[in-house]
């Protein structure tokens, strides 16, 4: 009698279930992570939960920490119309507003709740959460630095600008999830629109 497989080379139902469906994956892992949350995820007991086995899950994310990764950016593609990019090559005020009305609405309010969770363990273990940090972080500030750009934003205030309104709106974004005081909230952003108003301003009245 020939000798049985390795247990992780044997094909059951739950590996075929999403095959040649990476896609329709990870929408079900996205959706497990926003309702369940980061706390104590782990790789086995996950593919478990939405049905495949463990040996799939390893073959088509690698690492936890390429999942998470990989999840965030499911909801970003999910949660930012595409547009909202496009239009941030010439005007970052435009971007700003966009975002924020987007960022606001209760469907992403929860994916943001997941994203934070994800960052405080990206802050613990950078060296294991690169991908994640670059994806979050790295992104975004490109985008608003191509907005600024395009306002006519010196190159030297370039970088620090568009990471200065990128920790101003995670900052927004975090009391409103935590106190759901809109109005208060909302007053602050206007203002922060305001001040950014006022610099492309300026400027563009140094260009002319």
């Amino acid at each position: 009698m020939p000798p049985s497989e390795p247990v992780d080379m044997q094909v059951d139902g739950r590996s075929l279930r999403y095959a040649g469906r990476r896609d329709e994956l990870l929408s079900a892992i996205t959706e497990y992570v926003i309702e369940n949350g980061v706390a104590g995820l782990s790789m086995r007991p996950l593919a478990k939960q939405i049905g495949v086995s463990h040996a799939s899950l390893l073959h088509h994310f690698g690492t936890k920490e390429n999942l998470l990764a990989e999840v965030i950016e499911n909801m970003r593609r999910e949660s930012i119309p595409p547009a909202l990019l496009s239009g941030a090559a010439d005007d970052p005020l435009a971007l700003l507003t966009a975002w924020w009305a987007d960022r606001t609405s209760e469907p992403v309010l929860r994916r943001f709740r997941v994203m934070l969770e994800i960052y405080v363990q990206a802050v613990l273990e950078p060296e294991r959460y690169e991908r994640f940090l670059d994806r979050f972080v790295g992104q975004w500030v490109s985008a608003l630095e191509a907005g600024l750009r395009g306002a006519g934003c010196p190159d030297g205030q370039v970088t620090p600008t568009a990471t200065l309104l990128l920790a101003q709106m995670r900052g927004l974004s975090l009391d409103l999830l935590g106190t759901g005081d809109r109005e208060r909230v909302d007053e602050a952003f206007a203002l922060l629109r305001d001040e950014l108003a006022a610099r492309v301003e300026r400027w563009r009245g140094t260009r002319v």
